[in-house]
């Protein structure tokens, strides 16, 4: 076997390896408690920013501009909120769930991390807009 075939057929090996392994511990931690620890934490985050801007949107506009775009951001921050939530509703089970359902919310949490991580980067953008308004109406 030639020196670049190798390395590529041990590259695979080692791709199958850490794919095998998240598997493994995302199933793990679905039986142990329902969902993956990342998505848990997000979840808690994610919840917790919902009640903030859910304060924030329900307040009448005010007469500055400032105001009138923080009640516009917390609305649309709201929106990504609720997206975000039922999307991690969507890859997680009750904890000691059944083997194969662990695996399968596993599998599927893998498969949807790029767009839990697209979600949550429109949040933390939101968040810094939310946080900038505020600054501006209090400065």
């Amino acid at each position: 076997m030639d020196p670049i075939t190798a390395v590529g057929f041990a590259s695979s090996i080692l791709t199958f390896i850490d794919f095998s392994y998240q598997i493994v511990s995302g199933t793990y931690e679905v039986i142990k408690s329902g969902s993956t620890t990342e998505n848990a934490h997000l979840s808690v985050v994610t919840t917790d920013l919902d009640e903030i801007t859910k304060e924030l949107s329900q307040r009448p506009p005010g007469y500055s501009k400032h105001e009138e775009a923080l009640n516009s951001l917390a609305t649309e921050c709201q929106d990504v909120s609720d997206e975000l939530r039922k999307l991690l509703d969507r890859v997680k089970t009750k904890a000691g769930s059944s083997k194969w359902k662990s695996i399968k919310v596993a599998l599927h949490s893998m498969w949807k991390k790029g767009e839990i991580a697209e979600l949550d980067s429109r949040l933390g953008k939101y968040r810094s807009q939310i946080l900038a308004r505020l600054v501006l109406i209090l400065g």
